[in-house]
This record gives C-alpha cells, structure tokens and sequence, in this order.
C-alpha cells in the first residue's frame, strides 16, 4: 500500500511539470489590424482603434489565408500576439463579397 502511495506521490508531481513543457509562458493578445507595411521581420500595422503596432514575424508565426506568402499594405488581418509583441499567428480577413 505504501508503494502504491509512493507511485501516486511521485506521478502527481511529475506529470503537471511534464505537461507544462512546451507551453506559451504568456497568454496570447488578440489584435485586429491594417497591414501598414513590412520592416525586416516586423510587420507594421494599425489597429482598428487607431494605435500602431510591430509585430515580430518568426519562422514560427503560423500565417492563413494568405496567397503567395506574403502579407501586403492593406490586408486586414486578426492576429495573436504574445506580451513581447510576437506573433504567434496570423490571419487574413476576407470582407464579405469577395
């Protein structure tokens, strides 16, 4: 009995350390925004309540929705951003009607 107690102890304690692993240390911000332009690897944008934003672009940084690869001046987009302004995705909104 004391063994078994001994295991549940031991795995009660490991397996949340373990499942931690690997997890964003910060939650993500959504932002939704105009692509001003590109600056080596930020992308400069405005957000719809007016303010300005670079958001760093990684290799990471899942992108949809985008054909060719690239986001241009213009494009609208919804993206999630950690505190230190890094985009861990990036989406591009399509207006109704096109």
């Amino acid at each position: 009995m004391a063994l078994l107690l001994a295991f549940y102890l031991i795995f009660s304690a490991v397996i949340p350390a373990s499942a931690l692993e690997g997890s964003p240390a910060t939650a993500a911000l959504v932002i939704k925004a105009d692509v001003l332009y590109w600056e080596g690897e930020e992308l400069v944008v405005k957000e719809f309540s007016g303010h300005e934003e670079r958001l760093l672009v990684t290799p990471e940084t899942k992108i949809e929705g985008v054909v060719g690869g690239r986001l241009k001046t213009g494009d609208k987009i919804v993206a999630q951003i950690t505190d230190d302004r890094k985009a861990l995705s990036i989406k591009l909104q399509v207006p109704d009607g096109r």
